[in-house]
C-alpha cells in the first residue's frame, strides 16, 4: 500500500471515530442532563459512554498511526498492531453505539423502544455484511 492511501485510509477512520465519539459524549451529556432518572435512560449512559471510549481509543490509534506514517514517510510494519487494535476496537464501537440507539427508543415507550430495537439490528446486519464483503476482498 501506497503511503497516499494509508495515510487516507487512517484519515477515514479517524475522521469516522472522533465524529461518533462526539455524537455518543453528545448523548451522555443529554442524558445526564435528562430528569428522567430510569433504568433505560441509566442503560443509555452506560452504552454510549462506553461507545464513546471505544471511539476515542480508536480516534487516538489512528491519528498516531497517520503521524507516525507522515512522519516516516513510508508504511512501516510495526505500526500493524496498532492500527488493527483501532480498527477492530472502531467496529465494536460501532456495534455498541447502535445498540444504544436501538436501546434509546425504550425511554419513550414500549412501541418506540421495540422500532429502534428493530432497525438498531437490521443496521447491526447491514454493516456486518458490508464489513464481511469488503473484508473478504482483502483475504
Amino acid at each position: 500500500m501506497t503511503v497516499e492511501n494509508y495515510l487516507a485510509e487512517a484519515g477515514a477512520f479517524a475522521t469516522l471515530a472522533g465524529l461518533l465519539a462526539g455524537f455518543g459524549l453528545t448523548a451522555v451529556i443529554q442524558f445526564l442532563a435528562t430528569e428522567n432518572k430510569s433504568k433505560f435512560v441509566s442503560a443509555n449512559i452506560i452504552v454510549f459512554s462506553i461507545s464513546t471510549t471505544l471511539f476515542t481509543y480508536a480516534l487516538i490509534a489512528f491519528i498516531l498511526v497517520f503521524a507516525a506514517t507522515a512522519e516516516l514517510n513510508e508504511v512501516r510494519a510495526e505500526l500493524d498492531g496498532l492500527s488493527m487494535s483501532g480498527f477492530l476496537v472502531l467496529v465494536c464501537a460501532i456495534f455498541v453505539f447502535l445498540g444504544g440507539i436501538g436501546l434509546s427508543g425504550w425511554i419513550r415507550s414500549k412501541a418506540a423502544g421495540i422500532v429502534t430495537s428493530i432497525f438498531a439490528v437490521i443496521t447491526m446486519c447491514l454493516t456486518a455484511s458490508a464489513l464481511w464483503s469488503a473484508l473478504s476482498l482483502l483475504a
